[in-house]
């Protein structure tokens, strides 16, 4: 550890609230979040500013709480039991749950990453409305909170035709968390997919035209060629194509369940093949027994020679 290192968590085990440059202020209620939020927001506003053109907002404040009462407080009632972090833009704050008194939730690195991902992306657009899962994806993305789960959950929604359409996902607060889980997975790979085809400079056009009051039909013919109801023909096609049973099998618990069924199965036939044979056996030898009495035999005279 270095000793600027230690100097900052010293600092943060004294003061629960820490300042930084007079913009970003942290009120955590366990002092050791605030010097680790702090180190979360430098490095995802480092990854933030080359990808989108903007670093971090004027001003902000970023609470970790301890208890649902004062999330509430500070969040307000709009957020779901299964919410552990939001970022309210027009407020310049940043609520989230410190996963050290919440052990069910996300990890603190996680949560701050993404909420603060859209910060800046409130920020780079103005302030203006922007979709959902184009929001929810950059924070994923930000956090690179993806995982096995995630995987498993969006191959399973897309076999069964579960899949959500991205203009649905804007009601994500509406949702339960399993169909919320589809949809921050589905939000992760639409903006992943966006990225990889087109580019950081498609998505930084594609910001510029929201932020200049374009509705994101024009600002998506500006930046990929392709309107809103093209690009999520386009991205289904993909979805489709990444996803179906072989893939659910392979990414799941699934393969593994499998695998033992078949083991045992194959087992249980070795068994009864072997058992069948034993018999089979058995009755052979019953049939074609060399164990005969054929009575006394007398005992040559070994001074005779045999005929």
């Amino acid at each position: 550890m270095t000793k600027s290192t230690a100097a900052t968590i010293l600092l943060a085990m004294l003061f629960s609230t820490v300042a930084y440059g007079g913009a970003i202020r942290v009120d955590a209620d366990i002092p050791l979040d605030a010097a680790y939020a702090d180190s979360v927001i430098h490095v995802t506003a480092g990854r933030l500013e080359p990808l989108v053109g903007f670093g971090a907002p004027d001003s902000l404040d970023v609470y970790i709480v301890t208890t649902q009462d004062k999330f509430d407080s500070l969040a307000g009632d709009a957020i779901p039991d299964w919410g552990a972090g939001v970022a309210i833009p027009y407020k310049y704050r940043i609520v989230i749950k410190s996963p050290r008194m919440m052990p069910g939730d996300k990890p603190l690195g996680e949560l701050m990453a993404h909420e603060y991902a859209h910060m800046v992306m409130a920020h780079a657009v103005g302030y203006r409305e922007v979709p959902r899962w184009l929001d929810e994806g950059m924070a994923m993305y930000m956090s690179a909170e993806w995982s096995w789960d995630d995987n498993v959950a969006m191959a399973r929604a897309v076999i069964v035709g579960g899949e959500i359409p991205l203009t649905e996902i804007e009601y994500l607060n509406r949702f339960t968390a399993p169909k919320a889980q589809v949809a921050y997975s589905e939000s992760f790979l639409a903006f992943k997919y966006f990225l990889d085809t087109y580019g950081k400079s498609s998505l930084r056009i594609l910001l510029s035209g929201i932020a200049s009051g374009q509705n994101i039909d024009d600002a998506l013919v500006t930046a990929i060629g392709a309107d809103y109801g093209a690009f999520e023909r386009e991205f289904a096609g993909y979805l489709h194509g990444r996803y179906n049973i072989v893939s659910l099998l392979f990414d799941s618990n699934l393969f593994w369940i499998l695998l033992a069924v078949i083991a045992v199965v194959g087992f249980i036939i070795v068994r009864l093949r072997r058992h069948k044979r034993i018999e089979q056996l058995d009755e052979y030898d019953a049939l074609h027994s060399t164990d005969f009495d054929y009575g006394e035999v007398e005992k040559p005279d070994e001074d005779k020679p045999w005929d």
